[in-house]
């Protein structure tokens, strides 16, 4: 078994710091594991120094000259879509934002050949994002959200090498290429339309493999093989997982080395959590923290500190009035 990762980055982003940590975590859970990385021609340029301590743990590095024309998230969504182009027989895709948490046993994926989880954990039709999905399929000239109830999540994908997958793989990279055409450059709609239009290729795996933290994921925590931490909407807020917070991050980029703090963390990673946070279930209260104005308010008070404490009085006054 391979494990791959996609890696492009810059120096003003913690892209490189997330994939560092990330496979830091499986040599030290799969001390044997083949980790390859596949890292676009410009990304490649500039992990030099203190940026490139990385070539001591992967087993094999190949630079991609994706098109030119393409953004940094472009290119790394060509490649990722690409990957049976430059990897072959069965592997394991793992995206950078993730925390390995323990040793792998494979036993179970003998009997399908593309296996990923659910995103966020649950059916389509109980999705929070249902209808952004179903616009951004119907702008990209896709139906998968409009005619299945699964919506499957990019982060973590299996894939065993065979006809099958192979095909799955380029359908996915075409249909990535055409939603691209239509301002899609995100993967996932083309993921699932490429799964629909193959006939449910993808299997679901258990959700311990791509425990995606952030939404539903605490029931698979507990035996989290693979812990998924980032989501882009809640990019504005600050990470209840120690392991996915900015000053991590900058400590690896400042001081060229994980901290031995850090690594105590990465040997526990299930309980890499600040002391002070909460769960919450009630659904009033997720469909209000789910609310676009809810974010960007917070998003607002995040980027204006002087106005927090102005909001905060006047919701005191509304309250009270």
């Amino acid at each position: 078994m391979k494990y791959v990762y996609v890696l492009t980055s810059s120096n003003s982003d913690y892209y490189y710091e997330q994939f560092y940590l990330s496979i830091t975590s499986l040599r030290l859970f799969n001390p044997d594991a083949y980790i390859v990385v596949l890292i676009d021609s410009k990304t490649k340029q500039n992990l030099v120094l203190n940026r490139s301590d990385y070539e001591k743990i992967v087993s094999e590095i190949q630079v991609i000259s994706a098109p030119i024309e393409l953004s940094q998230k472009e290119a790394s969504r060509w490649i990722k879509t690409s990957i049976t182009h430059f990897v072959s027989g069965n592997f394991l895709f793992i995206d950078c934002d993730t925390i390995i948490a323990e040793n792998f046993d494979f036993q179970y994926f003998k009997s399908f050949q593309v296996g990923a989880i659910l995103d966020n954990h649950v059916r389509l039709d109980i999705h929070y994002l249902k209808e952004h999905f179903q616009k951004e399929d119907i702008s990209s000239g896709f139906n998968s959200s409009i005619n299945t109830n699964y919506r499957f999540n990019g982060g973590v994908i299996f894939c065993d090498g065979n006809s099958q997958a192979l095909e799955f793989y380029e359908r996915w990279h075409c249909l990535w290429i055409e939603g691209l055409k239509r301002n899609c450059s995100q993967d996932m709609p083309a993921l699932n339309q490429a799964n629909y239009e193959l006939n449910n290729i993808i299997f679901e795996l258990p959700g311990e493999w791509n425990c995606q933290i952030s939404h539903n994921g605490l029931p698979f925590l507990s035996e989290a093989k693979i812990i998924h931490y980032y989501a882009t909407t809640l990019a504005s807020l600050e990470p209840a997982f120690i392991l996915a917070t900015p000053e991590i991050f900058k400590s690896i980029k400042e001081n060229k080395i994980i901290s031995q703090e850090t690594l105590t963390l990465l040997n526990k990673p299930r309980k890499a959590f600040k002391p002070i946070s909460r769960i919450i279930s009630d659904e009033l209260t997720i469909d209000a923290l789910d609310h676009s104005f809810l974010f960007k308010l917070i998003r607002f008070n995040k980027r204006n500190p002087g106005f927090k404490n102005k909001s905060k009085a006047l919701f005191k006054y509304l309250l009270h009035k």
